[in-house]
Parts: C-alpha cells; sequence; structure tokens
C-alpha cells in the first residue's frame, strides 16, 4: 500500500524557503560591506595615511562604497530571480487550489439510485459522456440541484455541497439540470463523493 506521507523533498513549506532566502541575501549583503572594508582599509592606509585623514577618509569611502556596490549586482540579480520565481509559484499554487475540487469518501451503496431511476436516465440526454447533471427530490421534499450521477447508476459528485446529506435511496424523482443558462461552475465547489482526490 503507498504511503501518503510527504517525502523530505517536498515536506518544506515554499513560504519558508523565501524566508530563508531573504535572510541569507541580507547576510551576504551585510557580509560583502565588511569584505570590501578588510580588503581597503589596510590598503589605503598603508599608501595614503590613516583613515582620519582627509583625503584618505574620501578615497576609503569611495573604495569600499564603489566595491560593495559591485558585489552587490550580482546579489541583486540573484534575489531577483528568487522573489519572481516566489512570486510566479504562489500564483501556480492559487491556480491549482482554484481548480482542485473536493471528495469525501461515502460508501457506494449509499451512492446508488434505484433501478426505476436508471431506467428513467436512459431517456435523458447525457450532460457529458457517461454522466447526467440531475436535479434530485427526495422522499422528506427536498429538492438538491446540480447532482451528478454516473453510468446512470451511482452518485459522483455534488455542486456547492460539503457533504453529502442524503443517500441514492432517497432519491424519488430526477429532472435533468437546466443548461440553457448554467451557473459558472467553479471546480473548487465541487464535491466529489467517491473518496477520488484531484491528483497532485
Amino acid at each position: 500500500m503507498p504511503s501518503n506521507a510527504p517525502s523530505k523533498s517536498t515536506s518544506k513549506k515554499p513560504g519558508s524557503q523565501t524566508v530563508l532566502w531573504w535572510v541569507a541575501w541580507i547576510c551576504l549583503t551585510i557580509l560583502s560591506f565588511f569584505v570590501a572594508v578588510a580588503i581597503w582599509t589596510p590598503v589605503i592606509a598603508s599608501r595614503f595615511g590613516p583613515i582620519q585623514n582627509t583625503k584618505a577618509a574620501v578615497l576609503w569611502v569611495t573604495a569600499v562604497f564603489g566595491t560593495w556596490m559591485i558585489i552587490l549586482i550580482p546579489l541583486m540579480i540573484v534575489m531577483y530571480h528568487k522573489v519572481d520565481k516566489a512570486y510566479e509559484d504562489a500564483r501556480i499554487r492559487r491556480e491549482k487550489a482554484a481548480s482542485r475540487f473536493r471528495s469525501v469518501l461515502v460508501d457506494k451503496s449509499k451512492r446508488l439510485i434505484s433501478p426505476e431511476l436508471s431506467k428513467q436516465l436512459q431517456a435523458l440526454p447525457e450532460t457529458i459522456a457517461g454522466g447526467h447533471l440531475v436535479t434530485a427530490a427526495l422522499k422528506d421534499g427536498r429538492r438538491i440541484p446540480h447532482v451528478f450521477i454516473a453510468h446512470r447508476s451511482e452518485i459522483l459528485g455534488i455542486y456547492d455541497a460539503t457533504e453529502l446529506t442524503f443517500e441514492g435511496n432517497d432519491v424519488v424523482t430526477i429532472e435533468a439540470a437546466d443548461m440553457a443558462q448554467p451557473p459558472r461552475f467553479l471546480p473548487a465547489n465541487w464535491l466529489r463523493v467517491d473518496g477520488i482526490s484531484f491528483p497532485e
């Protein structure tokens, strides 16, 4: 049986990785300044005297900050690409989340409709190949719109619901959903009741 435990390579959250990159970038930025200081301070002191002198101080500031800016250029390029990738990954995750349907497992015996209703569905055109989108009337008087029945035998999904609040044998009559002006179906609002989840 395959394990559902996340692998080590996918267990880290993308947000924490982005934070680590920001911390690393800030540390490298600060470190690069002290590298420039360490390089130029002894050089300028040996050739132009103590840094406290005006001429030596001007040269020190120019050399240190000029070198620092040069070092920062590749760091800024790398960080730009990392930030751009982080935003792109976040956009992809949002799009995937919007395209996922919800899924719960309801025993098939509770999802099967009666043979009489199956025969009734034979006279109705399929909404999509192998399935009918119907409005189901229940024994208790409720009418449940946008119920998807697969292969004229089992309830497979329902729109705009968080759980299946009835069973197949509770359905007394069905009628085809009005698809002349269908609602704007959002994948995230579909509930699948056979336990099959959206592929990763």
